[in-house]
């Protein structure tokens, strides 16, 4: 496998490249094995669901962040967990937490600094919510408990078995979290450990792995949409009808980048499992198996750029074949 260890690092590890762990970000860093690899690249190809590791917001100052404390417990109905497991139930607790919270904020504080950093732990529907709960827990307790405050809190009120974990930002030791992208990508990977350790089966690797192109939304940006006032979908919608309205173009810059990338994991995969059946092991060629059939299976790439024009297209095309159908009316 000498030859394809670039490749293998480019699939699992994206763009990301993870500094040395440091005690304000929380998350252990670590670059993974070879063997560790191969377990996660069968995993992906079987199509492992993805956990999803959501950064929704930050609150600033006291009122900030006892709302927020309020909303992920329901105004105390809710029960939350801190980072010694005490249980945190009722309006006056979430209140008393929040003042906590907030003494001695003013350390290392700039006038732009969060006072919390929320982050929400997701998977697809159908996963066991306790299990999912147990794997947030050990996630909280591995990545953040030992520096910094937080509360967890479980909801149910949607399909997406979901947790809400609320971290203080100012750490035990005066260091603020301040997350980067590579932060993100490690919680992720901690976060699908543990979920595996509870028994749920979980994956945590780049969009670009799995052949993904478009991006997730922000969760401003997917709230607005749907409530049905985005004025970032308005102007993407106004974007793409005017491409399809004038001659036909070129990719844009940011759609040719993102099929380039596409077309380098295929490659990537490909190195990867062209040296697996070369492999005497008959695991090694069973895995190049599923890698074939895993890019076979493989959507085309399509941002959400190309997605809206070709609907658009179609939506002029439509148009166009009923106003050519409808009967010429006579004088």
């Amino acid at each position: 496998m000498s030859q394809s260890f670039e490749s293998l690092d480019r699939l699992l590890r994206g763009p990301v490249r993870w500094r040395n762990a440091s005690p304000d970000q929380g998350g252990k860093r670590r670059r993974s094995s070879l063997a560790e690899d191969l377990r996660t690249i069968a995993r992906v190809t079987a199509r492992t669901p993805e956990v999803m590791v959501r950064i929704s917001g930050k609150a600033k100052g006291g009122k900030h962040v006892e709302e927020h404390l309020r909303y992920i417990t329901r105004n105390g109905d809710l029960t939350a967990e801190d980072e010694s497991g005490r249980l945190v139930t009722g309006r006056r607790m979430v209140k008393e937490t929040a003042a906590t919270w907030m003494e001695g904020s003013a350390l290392n504080r700039r006038s732009n600094s969060r006072d919390t950093v929320n982050i929400i732990l997701s998977m697809p529907p159908g996963t066991d919510r306790e299990r999912l709960l147990d794997a947030a827990r050990q996630f909280g307790r591995e990545t953040f408990g030992t520096e910094r405050s937080y509360l967890l809190v479980r909801h149910d009120d949607t399909d997406h078995p979901h947790c809400h974990l609320t971290v203080r930002s100012l750490g035990f030791s005066g260091h603020r979290l301040n997350p980067k992208r590579e932060d993100l990508q490690a919680w992720r990977v901690a976060f699908a450990a543990a979920c595996r350790v509870h028994g749920v089966a979980a994956e945590a690797t780049p969009r670009r792995a799995r052949g993904a192109v478009r991006k997730g939304k922000r969760q401003a940006v997917f709230h607005a949409d749907k409530a049905r006032r985005s004025t970032v979908q308005k102007a993407k919608v106004q974007q793409a009808l005017a491409a399809v309205t004038r001659p036909p173009a070129d990719l844009t810059e940011p759609d040719r980048a993102a099929l380039e990338r596409h077309a380098m994991a295929r490659a990537d995969w490909n190195q990867v499992a062209d040296e697996l059946s070369q492999a005497s092991a008959g695991t090694g060629q069973t895995l190049a198996r599923q890698i074939r059939q895993f890019l076979a299976d493989m959507p085309a790439a399509e941002t959400e750029r190309m997605q809206l024009r070709k609907q658009l297209r179609q939506h002029l095309q439509q148009q166009k074949e009923r106003h050519d159908a409808k009967p010429e009316r006579t004088l």
